[in-house]
């Protein structure tokens, strides 16, 4: 078996044996879940290597300005990625069951490691993207925090499977990418501060249609790990939509991972506005054209991956 094998690197837990690395030099092979899992790894890397290097500048600018003023009315913005590993997302729809003694533990469990938002005491209220609008972010005159946060996941087609069906870890045929998008406005009211959270998904499938009841179970799984962090009482809408984007798609049959690890590449780096899907679909056409389009943007990928490893 491959895990009684020297593996041939580990890069932040991301585990890559000689095998997935001929998965990666070939031009045609369907991606596994550890080359998934690495490319998301070295992704996550990356942002908070960004993020970093941000709130020093961040920092630096703000003693410069000290003294200038007395910050009253001031609004802080921050800006968190997380790249979760597909084997998290197997374990959170195929085995964790409603049923079981710890569900509500796991969820909290998955809720604090993913530091999704943590509403204060006094109250706030979760609902869907789409009835928060930009105007209701900047109304409050006080002194705010905006908090967003987004997750990036592979989707395999066998997310999709029921609990009886699934058999196979690491098995399916087909990956995309979901976006999970929470924004948290943070903001002082008469009895202390309350919380404004707004929920977007956005599919991204370079088939289209072919994992989108796939996305939909994950989605709806990620918002019960939402959820674990607020009272049923709360407001919290159960409701879950996921939008399907406009994609460049493949011509082939064994690309689909190649384009989902594209996409996520390419959205972590943009910081538009979020929740505006036109937006994400004409970032990343422009972003596929280009990189290579139809001719050079998978196998120019797929050739770095295998480079970094």
């Amino acid at each position: 078996m491959e895990s009684t094998k020297e593996h041939f690197l580990n890069y932040r837990d991301a585990v890559i044996y000689p095998s997935d690395l001929a998965i990666l030099d070939s031009p045609t092979a369907w991606l596994n879940d550890a080359c998934i899992n690495f490319q998301m790894t070295r992704l996550q890397q990356t942002q908070d290597e960004r993020r970093n290097a941000a709130k020093e500048d961040e920092s630096e600018q703000k003693r410069q300005k000290k003294g200038a003023d007395d910050g009253d009315g001031e609004r802080s913005d921050l800006l968190e990625d997380l790249f979760i590993d597909p084997s998290v997302i197997s374990f959170l729809v195929h085995q964790l069951n409603e049923d079981d003694e710890d569900y509500d533990v796991e969820l909290s469990n998955l809720n604090a490691s993913w530091k999704l938002p943590q509403p204060p005491t006094s109250g706030h209220q979760c609902i869907n993207m789409k009835k928060l609008g930009k105007e209701e972010l900047h109304a409050k005159k006080s002194s705010q925090t905006y908090q967003r946060k987004r997750v990036f996941i592979s989707i395999s087609d066998q997310f999709a499977a029921s609990r009886s069906t699934f058999t196979l870890p690491g098995g399916g045929n087909h990956w995309s990418l979901l976006l999970w998008e929470i924004d948290t406005l943070y903001y002082e009211a008469e009895d202390g501060f309350n919380a404004l959270v707004g929920v977007g998904f956005h599919h991204f499938d370079s088939s289209r249609g072919f994992n989108e009841a796939a996305a939909i179970v994950v989605a709806k799984k990620l918002h019960r790990v939402l959820c674990a962090s607020m009272s049923k009482n709360d407001g919290v809408a159960d409701v879950v939509e996921v939008l399907e984007c406009e994609t460049p798609q493949q011509r082939n049959g064994y690309d689909c991972g190649i384009f989902a690890l594209g996409f996520a590449d390419a959205l972590s780096a943009a910081n538009e506005y979020p929740f505006i899907k036109e937006h994400h679909e004409a970032f990343l056409q422009s972003h596929f054209e280009e990189n290579g389009g139809q001719g050079d943007f998978a196998p120019s990928l797929r050739k770095r991956i295998g480079d970094d490893i």
